[in-house]
C-alpha cells in the first residue's frame, strides 16, 4: 500500500528471484497470516505491544512498533545467524534496524523515500516534524550506504542532513510494466463514476496536502469554463480527504469531482487507461512512481515542476510541467492536452519511448544488490556515540 509498500514488495521478490534469501519484517495486516512465505520471500507480521497508541501520535507509536520489530529480528538473526545486511525504509524503522546494526555488527543500508523536511517545503512547524527529522537525520548517520530515488533527494540530505555525497547512492523506483499492461473492462469502471461523453482527467495517490490535488480544484472552474463535461476522478484516501470534500462544495464542483477511495490494480488500470490525461499536481515529491504507471498505460500525463517529477518528465516531449501551487498554469496545461488530441497522442507515444528499460525491477535490483556489497565492503564497527547532536536546519527553527 504506497509507493514505500510497492517499492519493498518489488525489490524483496526481485532479490528473491536472484537468489537472495530474503527476510521482511513489517506491521501486521488485517486477516494477513503472523508468517508466510510469499513469492520466495519470507514476511513476518508484528503487532504493537500495550498500551495502545493512536497511529496519529507518530513518535510514539514508532518507537513501539520498532520494539515489536526488534523483538522478532532478533529471535531470526539468532536462529539464521547469516544475515549480510539490514535494509531499513524510512525513519518508522531506524530505531530496530540501528540497534540491530551495533548489536549484531551487521552492516546497514537505508533507504529515503521521503523527508519531513521536504513534506512541510524547508518548514517544521512543530515538536513532532523536529523530532521526525532528527530521527531521519540519524538513520543517515547510521546507514553505511544511503539510497535516494532521485538526484533531487540527494541534494535535499546531503544538504540537510549534512550527509557525504559519496555515501549515497541514487537508484530510481521502478514499476512492473506487465501488471500495467493487462486488458481491462474500460467501460465496467469508467461507466460508475464519469457520464457519457465526459473527458476524464484522473488523479492517484495519498490525500495529503503535499500531494497538491487542492490545485487541480482551483483550476477546475477555469477549465470547465472551456471544456464543460468534465469529470476529475481523484482516486485515494487520506487525512485530506474532508478539507477536499468542503472545497469541491465551495467552489460548486458537485457532480464533476468523484472521490472513488483506494483502487486495486484492476482498477488502476482501467482509469488510466480510459483516462483523457493523468495530472500529479504534487507541492512535493521525491521521485513520482504515478508517472510512471501513467505512462506505461498511454496516457498524456502533466506533473508540477518540482522534485522527482522535474526529472522524470521532459517539457513537451514526454509530458507537460506547471509551476506547483499555480491553479492557473495548470489550467494551461491541462487545457492544451485536453483540446489537442494530436498533442496528447505525441506524448504518450514519447513517454513510451523514453521509459525504455530504465525503471525496470531487474535493473533496479541489481543496483540494490550492488550497494549491499558496497556497504558490506565499507562497513567497520564503531561504537555508538553518546553525544550526538543532529543539526535543525535554520528554515525549520521557526
Amino acid at each position: 500500500m504506497g509507493g514505500l509498500g510497492r517499492h519493498v514488495y518489488h525489490l524483496a521478490t526481485s532479490l528473491a528471484e536472484r537468489g537472495v534469501k530474503v527476510h521482511v519484517i513489517s506491521k501486521d495486516y488485517p486477516g494477513a497470516p503472523e508468517y508466510e512465505e510469499s513469492e520466495g520471500v519470507h514476511v513476518y507480521r508484528v503487532v504493537n505491544y500495550p498500551p495502545d497508541i493512536p497511529q496519529e501520535e507518530w513518535v510514539p507509536w514508532t518507537l513501539q512498533f520498532n520494539v515489536a520489530l526488534m523483538e522478532k529480528a532478533v529471535g531470526l538473526i539468532n536462529d539464521i545467524r547469516n544475515f549480510n545486511v539490514i535494509h531499513a525504509h524510512d525513519w518508522l524503522v531506524a530505531h530496530a534496524a540501528s540497534s540491530l546494526k551495533h548489536a549484531y555488527r551487521i552492516p546497514m543500508v537505508a533507504t529515503v523515500h521521503a523527508t519531513e523536511y521536504g513534506r512541510h517545503q524547508g518548514h517544521l512547524p512543530g515538536p513532532m516534524n523536529k523530532l521526525i527529522h532528527q530521527i531521519e537525520w540519524w538513520l543517515t548517520f547510521e546507514s553505511s550506504r544511503t539510497i535516494c530515488c532521485s538526484q533531487y533527494m540527494v541534494d535535499q540530505i546531503t544538504n540537510i542532513f549534512e550527509l557525504p555525497a559519496d555515501k549515497v547512492d541514487v537508484i530510481p523506483n521502478g514499476i512492473d510494466f506487465e501488471s500495467f499492461r493487462q486488458d481491462v473492462n474500460i467501460e465496467l469502471y469508467r461507466r460508475k463514476y464519469v457520464p457519457p461523453g465526459d473527458k476524464m482527467v484522473f488523479f492517484v495517490g495519498r490525500l495529503v496536502y503535499e500531494k497538491g490535488v487542492q490545485t487541480v480544484l482551483e483550476a477546475m472552474p477555469l477549465i470547465l469554463s472551456k471544456i464543460p463535461n468534465l469529470t476529475f476522478v481523484v482516486a485515494g484516501s487520506g487525512p485530506h480527504l474532508n478539507q477536499l470534500k468542503a472545497m469541491v462544495e465551495a467552489f460548486g464542483l458537485e457532480g464533476r469531482v468523484k472521490f472513488p477511495g483506494h483502487m486495486d490494480t484492476d482498477a488502476l488500470c482501467a482509469f488510466y487507461k480510459s483516462a483523457d490525461l493523468t495530472v500529479v499536481p504534487s507541492l512535493y515529491e521525491p521521485f513520482g512512481m504515478v508517472v510512471l504507471e501513467s505512462m506505461a498505460m498511454g496516457t498524456p500525463t502533466i506533473v508540477a515542476d518540482t522534485g522527482g517529477l522535474s526529472e522524470i518528465v521532459v517539457h513537451e516531449e514526454t509530458g507537460l510541467k506547471f509551476e506547483p501551487g499555480n491553479p492557473d498554469s495548470l489550467a494551461d496545461a491541462m487545457l492544451r492536452i485536453l483540446q489537442d488530441d494530436g498533442l496528447a497522442d505525441q506524448l504518450t507515444r514519447d513517454a513510451v519511448a523514453y521509459m525504455g528499460d530504465s525503471y525496470n525491477w531487474d535493473q533496479i535490483t541489481a543496483r540494490t544488490l550492488d550497494v549491499y556489497r558496497k556497504a558490506e565492503r565499507e562497513y567497520e564497527y564503531r561504537p555508538r556515540t553518546l553525544n550526538l547532536c543532529p543539526p535543525l536546519p535554520d528554515e525549520a527553527i521557526g
